[in-house]
């Protein structure tokens, strides 16, 4: 499944358009129809409290509301979706099935590492007041060095300690999870059957994946919900993310059904 990467992120983004497409014609058929409905009752005319139309007329201008109401909702989740597909499309998050994770994920470690040596650099030369070294690292500005010169709140110059801090520790992190995508890269795919049901360790997708010869029980389904599984249509399983976790809970939930 990494090999299809880009084209399941474009399935969503065209399925996240398609749906706030379609809840922006529903909008606008319901808002038509309300202002059709409304256009039956003359201009102030008022309930007839006490008249046998009154409960018909009450029902009647409640109908109005409720679908003017429905039409908003709708314009709501057409909003939702059109936000949703942007978000899609401009998330730069690195996702462990992306094919790429390992290599992006290297250069963002690069990039934390170099950030994290200047920070270091600067505030040495930062010490010493050598603006001559300081020019001489790389991202250096003049502009940074007035910047860095200038105390803050407490009267502290250069970079923060919190943010030497916060980079190391994303350093940290980010090592962390390359480890474990470079220790599942070197993993193969298992495929075994429990009470009648496959249970794929799918290391290309990243997923673990439940093969059941039918449709499961709603109990089953349940479970499998509750546990993070969810189903995909385009694989034909209940899958969730590939963790060792993971691959208990399938198992622990395969023994009950």
């Amino acid at each position: 499944m990494k090999h299809n990467f880009e084209q399941r992120k474009q399935n969503r983004i065209d399925h996240a358009n398609e749906q706030a497409a379609k809840n922006e014609q529903k909008a606008a058929a319901l808002y038509n129809h309300a202002r059709e409905m409304a256009s039956a009752i003359p201009f102030g005319q008022p309930i007839l409290v006490g008249h046998h139309s009154e409960q018909r007329d009450r029902n009647y201008r409640n109908k109005i509301h409720n679908t003017f109401g429905k039409s908003f909702e709708a314009q709501d989740k057409a909003a939702y979706y059109e936000n949703k597909a942007e978000t899609i499309e401009n998330n730069n998050a690195i996702f462990s099935d992306d094919p790429q994770a390992i290599e992006k994920l290297q250069a963002k470690l690069t990039s934390l590492q170099d950030a994290q040596a200047f920070m270091k650099a600067a505030n040495k030369c930062i010490k010493k007041q050598d603006k001559t070294a300081f020019l001489q690292l790389p991202f250096a500005t003049e502009k940074l060095w007035e910047q860095l010169n200038t105390p803050d709140y407490v009267n502290r110059t250069g970079f923060a300690g919190y943010s030497l801090q916060n980079n190391n520790a994303n350093i940290a992190r980010v090592k962390k999870r390359l480890a474990f995508l470079e220790k599942q890269a070197e993993k193969i795919t298992r495929d075994i059957q429990i009470n009648g049901v496959r249970l794929v360790e799918n290391t290309e997708a990243n997923r673990v994946q439940l093969f059941f010869p039918g449709i499961p029980a709603e109990e089953t389904r349940k479970k499998l919900k509750q546990n993070g599984f969810r189903w995909c249509k385009s694989e034909g399983a209940w899958q969730r993310h590939l963790t060792p976790w993971a691959v208990r809970i399938a198992h622990d939930l395969l023994q009950i059904v």
